[in-house]
């Protein structure tokens, strides 16, 4: 499959539980999800756990983040989102999604949520413990 972005860093990891909790706010501020993406949001998040931490403050992603602003939406917490493609579900276009605080804060950096079109769990008959590939993109830099 043909990449996606220019630049890029592909990341693996598995499927694992999630709380529900980005379910509760991505449907309540769907709307405006869907109007700062430019595509339907699925209320509900994908967690998958890498082997590494996810650095989302890194250099080279930097250009790529989008932040969403809770003024812009409504919400309580500024969100960063991040394009991505997983490249083992079909080459389906989504994003990385996180409150700015857990982005500094998490107390499981290595892991990160995928928001989508669709409930890709169900889409994709996904498990816990399944394998995702994901492309992200990078202005090329390297660490």
């Amino acid at each position: 499959m043909p990449a996606e972005f220019p630049t890029s860093r592909v990341l693996t990891g598995r499927v694992q539980p999630g709380k529900g909790d980005a379910s509760r706010w991505l449907q309540r501020f769907n709307a405006a999800y869907s109007r700062k993406l430019g595509m339907p949001v699925f209320p509900g998040s994908l967690n998958v756990a890498l082997p590494q931490v996810f650095e989302w403050h890194a250099p080279e992603l930097q250009p790529h983040v989008i932040w969403f602003g809770r003024e812009e939406y409504g919400g309580e917490r500024d969100i960063l989102l991040l394009p991505c493609q997983l490249r083992n579900l079909g080459g389906q276009r989504a994003f990385l999604w996180t409150p700015t605080t857990a982005a500094r804060d998490r107390p499981d950096p290595w892991v990160v949520e995928i928001v989508a079109t669709v409930g890709l769990r169900a889409a994709f008959r996904l498990e816990d413990g399944d394998e995702v590939t994901l492309e992200v993109p990078t202005d090329g830099a390297t660490k």
